[in-house]
């Protein structure tokens, strides 16, 4: 299917705002939802293409466009409460099933017979292995749980609605416009303050992929898987997360130091995380593109910008 309009809620996000930004380069018209009064709403960009409407999730099934002009796609980035307390509370979560519903029903509303959805590695729960798609979900906080289910949910509103969803799972993203809180984020900001952020042991083995690599991904699903269903997204390879912060380190200032050790390991601590990428590899022919050394490079001059 060649891409000509799509829909992407959750606009205003690290991920919206890339993907936003590949569609204006290869020419496809975009209509961004953001929450309304959205602090990152600037960070979308501006073109004659991208059209920005503030819209609650939640009420979306009272919003429509003027135009009525058909739309190819939706692709769901919108996912409320993703942050400290929010991700572990269990109604707040729900808030976001349902809205996850409501949007696929918009979708059809709106002419789009494909519906992308953005899952998460915590629909797997801490299993320490290389996954792929036919893995057991295991997950342990309410995000996870409300991811699972809302994929559950919309695997059933396609079948009744001849609407095909995919959902891709992500597993470890890393790239700008970043929220403070993000770990990357996180560890960027401290060293480029000349600070020693204070980090775990950073033993684990993660499976990283740069934004831009994830929405060329989430692109090729839309235009080319051939049927719903899930798909595993990462590099298809594990780093050490001491590696990644050492990377980062030396990009900034080699003789700035790590506060490796000086936090303990989380509650469930996810301590492998590895996609098994061969899927969305053979039905899409997505590969990744950019080594971590690129992607942290690229991000680092990007947190720069913004000092």
């Amino acid at each position: 299917m060649e891409l000509h309009r799509i829909i992407v809620t959750g606009a205003s996000g690290p991920l919206g705002v890339v993907l936003i930004k590949e569609c204006i380069r290869r020419g496809i018209e975009v209509a961004a939802l953001v929450r309304p009064g959205s602090k990152k709403r600037d960070d979308i960009p501006k073109d004659e293409l991208v059209h920005v409407y503030e819209v609650d999730l939640g009420k979306i099934a009272d919003f429509s466009f003027e135009d009525n002009k058909p739309y190819d796609v939706l692709i769901h980035f919108g996912w409320m409460y993703t942050e400290g307390s929010g991700r572990y509370d269990a109604l707040r979560q729900s808030e976001n099933v349902t809205a996850t519903l409501k949007t696929a029903e918009f979708a059809k509303r709106c002419g789009c017979n494909v519906f992308v959805g953005a899952g998460s590695q915590a629909e797997y729960g801490p299993q320490n292995k290389k996954l792929d798609e036919t893995a057991e979900t295991k997950p342990v906080v309410a995000y996870g749980i409300a991811k699972t289910a809302a994929y559950n949910l919309l695997k059933e509103y396609g079948r009744m609605n001849d609407m095909r969803i995919n959902w891709i799972r992500i597993f470890s993203v890393y790239g700008p416009y970043e929220n403070d809180y993000v770990f990357t984020s996180y560890v960027i900001r401290t060293l480029l303050e000349g600070k020693e952020p204070e980090l775990t042991a950073c033993e684990q083995k993660w499976d990283y992929l740069y934004c831009e690599d994830v929405v060329r991904a989430f692109l090729l699903v839309a235009e080319k898987a051939q049927g719903s269903g899930i798909y595993n997204l990462g590099a298809g390879q594990t780093c050490s997360l001491k590696e990644f912060v050492e990377c980062i380190k030396d990009t900034i200032d080699p003789s700035l130091s790590l506060g490796i050790g000086k936090r303990p390991y989380s509650e469930n601590q996810i301590m492998h995380l590895e996609a098994d990428i061969s899927k969305i590899c053979k039905d899409t022919g997505f590969e990744p593109e950019i080594s971590i050394q690129e992607g942290i490079k690229k991000t680092v001059e990007w947190y720069k910008s913004t000092i």
